[in-house]
């Protein structure tokens, strides 16, 4: 594998020492998983991890001054929103070892989480100009890192939920659900579509809430729910309209094009958009039955999956 190599020295990969990251949820507190099969992007990602900073060595190696200041910083980037942000930042002055916290809003994420613990160059150093060849010199620069992947998945987890009051949004007031469509395909799959919830419909927001962990009766009705959804993204991308717009987005990281084709490609073994399409013009009824059977199986492979 390819790394960046940076124009000035870095130190050894024991000055920072980084714990598996701990995911705290309804399941309780446990180390994250490399998937997150059911995350809910209603509710924010609550994350800790145990860091010590070896600071006088880090000056060592990259023939720093004494007492020059570090910081250690948490960034994190999602793919699936093309969202970026920063959610830690503390000052090292000194051997330091602490409790990371971070908590990232659900909304701003999807697809791959990548989380990036960073030991920093707090900053610039003075008198630049005087300092030894290849010694890091500005504020941000990188001294050493560590990097953590997650895979936010689960049925829900494709794009943000709205819990709201219907009749105030043109919705039919005794409808459960409505789904939010964009105009165009290749927008991002978190900005370009949202799934919206009867805020008096009781029933279906507690089912939602507990989308981790439902009883029985609460699983039917999110499948229920679920599979509306999906009738509904395979009839939006089975249209004249948008049909080519999303193959020619497909191959965008990210984007909502990616994610229809891959959830029409997944639901009839591979078969492509337009062959999809040709049979539906066809054959509806055969169609429209072969669309339940697939969504059928899912949940199924779902339930037994443990």
């Amino acid at each position: 594998m390819a790394h960046d190599v940076m124009p000035f020295l870095q130190p050894a990969p024991q000055v920072l020492t980084c714990g598996p990251w701990q995911i705290d949820d309804a399941e309780g507190t446990r180390e994250l998983p490399v998937l997150l099969p059911d995350w809910d992007p209603q509710a924010d990602l609550a994350l800790s991890r145990h860091v010590a900073v070896d600071h006088s060595r880090a000056l060592a190696d990259c023939r720093l001054p004494a007492e020059t200041p570090l910081a250690l910083v948490v960034d994190w980037h999602s793919s699936a929103a093309h969202y970026t942000g920063s959610a830690f930042r503390r000052l090292v002055v000194d051997a330091t070892t602490l409790t990371v916290q971070i908590k990232l809003s659900g909304t701003d994420l999807g697809g791959t989480l990548v989380i990036h613990t960073r030991l920093v160059l707090a900053d610039d150093v003075p008198r630049p100009e005087a300092a030894p060849p290849f010694t890091p010199r500005h504020a941000g620069e990188i001294l050493c890192e560590q990097s953590s992947e997650v895979r936010l998945e689960g049925s829900a987890s494709r794009f943000p939920i709205s819990v709201i009051d219907f009749p105030l949004h043109g919705f039919d007031e005794d409808a459960r659900w409505a789904l939010g469509l964009p105009d165009d395909p290749a927008v991002p799959v978190t900005g370009g579509i949202r799934l919206y919830l009867n805020r008096t419909d009781t029933e279906l927001v507690a089912a939602a809430t507990r989308a981790a962990a439902p009883t029985s009766m609460q699983r039917r009705l999110l499948e229920t729910m679920y599979d509306d959804v999906a009738r509904q993204l395979v009839e939006a991308c089975l249209r004249p309209a948008w049909r080519d717009a999303v193959t020619d987005a497909a191959d965008e990281p990210g984007s909502l094009a990616e994610s229809l084709t891959v959830l029409v490609s997944n639901l009839f073994h591979g078969a492509s958009l337009q062959t999809v399409a040709t049979w539906r013009e066809a054959e509806p009824s055969v169609f429209a039955a072969a669309l339940q059977g697939a969504l059928r199986r899912q949940h199924q492979v779902r339930r037994e999956t443990p």
